[in-house]
């Protein structure tokens, strides 16, 4: 048998058979709360070929659709145990997505909490992904860009696709402390995150002093090994890792990135002008609130957690609008980057007010974009200043 008819064979073997494929759960920190914020799902294959020669060898053979509608079946089916406050990553190809099958799979259900992370091993036409994605984020979903600063997930991907998050290379991150060049990049690719909305994910972190540099930068999230390994469950976080992040961060950065940490950023902070809505539980329980009373209100589950918000119509007569929760805003972000943010957004959800979160994720206010421009007129310039994440639900 030749190795292309190998490669059929194992691929419909797995596809006739799904219970073949074993999924595992590899946490996402939110190095600030010291807590699980996500859980990406892994693939392990029934074979000894390495994960990367299945997806490969099914690219080549023009089924690489067919793999990852296995793959994508078993990742939904966790959605339901999901832990409160936490995001589920499922992983597609930007090819898959022309699959009408596969978009049917993933659309047949509400999508919040899930964020689809692009694969970046193939070269499409950004343009192509724009339709299909649009599809996803309106029924929940959040889109991320994998291995950004590597393969094809260039600057022209993140301007087309406007991911809500970036995932930093691992080979970026690697020895991130011996080299400032690549401490200079991911500070580019956290500026370029703050001018999309977006969030970034270091990946690959494996030592102490990497960790500590990225916390030293600001950078919000982070995945490797030195946190947690992939775990057959949702998993939480270790005492050794808990310790690891409850450690003070050791200074031994360039006095420019030290003047980007979140610590140093003067001004007033997101927090000071928040204001806590009404709070529902149900979607149809904001909708009603909004209709009579005109005024935003958050949907939370039972952690407190917003999920979506509900809003005002923009014209008389029309239905309440209902907006996923995406990204969101901590207390102490400074007034300059929620401005910054809030401009980043759509022209028909730009002035929609943002969601504050606190450290935990649970539900702090919304702040009203009027709110901000005027403190920003008030405030001297000198206090403006940037940098502060906060992870999303």
């Amino acid at each position: 048998m030749t190795h292309r008819g190998r490669w059929h064979r194992r691929l419909d073997a797995l596809c006739a058979e799904p219970d073949l494929l074993q999924l595992v759960l590899h946490p996402v920190v939110d190095v600030a709360a010291g807590r699980v914020a996500g859980y990406e799902v892994l693939s392990r294959f029934p074979s000894a070929v390495p994960v990367e020669e299945w997806f490969r060898a099914a690219r080549a053979l023009g089924r690489e659709a067919d793999l990852d509608r296995v793959v994508l079946t078993g990742a939904l089916a966790r959605l339901q145990a999901l832990p409160p406050g936490t995001f589920l990553t499922v992983n597609a190809g930007p090819t898959s997505l022309a699959d009408e099958d596969l978009m049917a799979l993933l659309t047949a259900q509400d999508l919040t909490g899930v964020v689809v992370e692009l694969t970046e091993h193939d070269d499409c036409d950004p343009r192509d992904l724009v339709a299909p994605l649009a599809r996803l984020r309106a029924r929940g979903a959040l889109v991320a860009l994998d291995d950004v600063g590597t393969g094809h997930s260039g600057l022209l991907r993140m301007a087309v696709v406007r991911p809500e998050i970036l995932k930093i290379d691992l080979q970026l991150v690697r020895n991130l402390h011996q080299d400032p060049v690549k401490r200079s990049l991911v500070q580019f690719l956290g500026e370029c995150a703050g001018r999309l909305d977006a969030w970034i994910i270091a990946e690959g972190v494996e030592t102490v002093a990497e960790l500590d540099v990225l916390r030293g930068m600001g950078v919000p999230l982070v995945q490797g090994f030195l946190l947690s390994r992939p775990h057959d469950d949702f998993a939480p976080l270790s005492d050794e890792a808990l310790r690891l992040l409850r450690a003070p961060v050791h200074r031994h950065l360039h006095r420019e990135e030290h003047s980007s940490h979140p610590a140093a950023v003067a001004g007033r902070r997101t927090g000071d002008l928040a204001r806590r809505t009404k709070t529902s539980r149900t979607v149809a329980g904001a909708v009603q609130v909004v209709a009579e009373e005109a005024a935003p209100v958050v949907v939370v589950d039972t952690e407190d957690v917003p999920r979506v918000i509900v809003l005002p119509p923009h014209r008389a007569g029309d239905q309440p609008r209902v907006e996923a929760v995406g990204i969101t805003l901590a207390p102490e972000t400074a007034v300059s980057e929620a401005a910054a943010r809030a401009i980043a957004r759509d022209g028909d959800v730009r002035f929609d007010p943002l969601v504050c979160t606190d450290a935990t994720g649970r539900y702090v206010g919304v702040v009203g974009v009027e709110d901000v421009v005027l403190d920003l007129a008030a405030t001297p310039p000198a206090a403006h200043r940037r940098r502060h994440w906060r992870m999303g639900a």
